[in-house]
């Protein structure tokens, strides 16, 4: 049985000046699960919490936190799953993070993070998803992304981070959404291998060269918007929901068939 903590969004929050996170939440031992999304919460997370070692899910998704991403949020090693996204958390991204080892899910996106990703988030072998759009990260795409070989989904959207995107990245077997956008770097051309996606966004990359067959294959959303793609646009496709091409400069016509498979153009 699943123990859950959840905070409802609540208006009553809102007008209040003193709702911070409570550390006698440890003293629900056997608590699995902390929801507190879209609410009004302030501070930082309690040290105390760390406590709970049945805790694995922790989203505080946009609420009012700030200052830096408290570093010993490395002692809750039963986490698979923490979401820190849309707060006003700066700093940069503690190399603490590194040692959850178990953890599946981490959502750092919508916040003002600085600095690189620390290399310790090398350790964590079992992530699933991972998003940290929207910051004001600096360096290049660290290589270790491309080690993530249990990776399903990958946001990287206007992170402050620079190209070259590790070829790595593109030759994940088990990574169905990939997104990366507003990312400067240097030019680069989308490999040739196959491989299944569901979404596929990669918008204002400097991406060159012709799109290949696989990525005509992707089944709901295709983004290859404002780069440097050439070459024709294929006679037909696979039944889409959106298919984005603004912005290239692709020749050629367009047939009809193309049109009838495609729900969005």
């Amino acid at each position: 049985m699943i123990i859950t903590v959840t905070l409802l969004h609540s208006q009553r929050l809102q007008s209040s000046r003193q709702a911070r996170f409570p550390p006698e939440l440890a003293n629900l031992t056997y608590v699995q699960k902390i929801d507190f999304t879209r609410n009004y919460l302030f501070g930082t997370i309690p040290v105390e919490w760390a406590s709970m070692k049945n805790l694995s899910f922790i989203s505080l998704t946009a609420n009012r936190l700030s200052g830096n991403i408290p570093g010993h949020l490395g002692s809750f090693t039963a986490l698979t799953y923490l979401s820190l996204e849309s707060n006003q958390f700066s700093g940069v991204v503690p190399p603490e993070l590194g040692e959850l080892v178990s953890l599946e899910t981490l959502i750092l996106s919508g916040n003002k993070l600085v600095g690189t990703l620390p290399e310790e988030l090398a350790q964590i072998k079992n992530l699933t998803d991972f998003r940290v759009s929207d910051n004001n990260l600096n360096g290049t795409v660290p290589e270790f992304i491309g080690k993530w070989n249990q990776l399903r989904k990958l946001e990287l959207h206007a992170t402050g981070l620079q190209g070259p995107i590790p070829p790595a990245i593109f030759h994940l077997e088990k990574l169905s959404d990939l997104r990366i956008a507003d990312m400067p770097g240097p030019e680069f051309q989308l490999p040739k291998k196959p491989i299944e996606r569901k979404y596929l966004v990669l918008r204002n990359i400097n991406l060159t060269g012709t799109i290949p067959e696989n990525a005509w294959k992707v089944e709901k959303t295709l983004d290859l918007t404002f780069t440097k793609l050439v070459g024709e646009i294929p006679p037909t496709t696979i039944r889409r929901q959106f298919t984005f091409l603004s912005g290239n400069k692709l020749t050629g016509t367009v047939q009809d068939s193309f049109l009838q498979n495609s729900q969005n153009l």
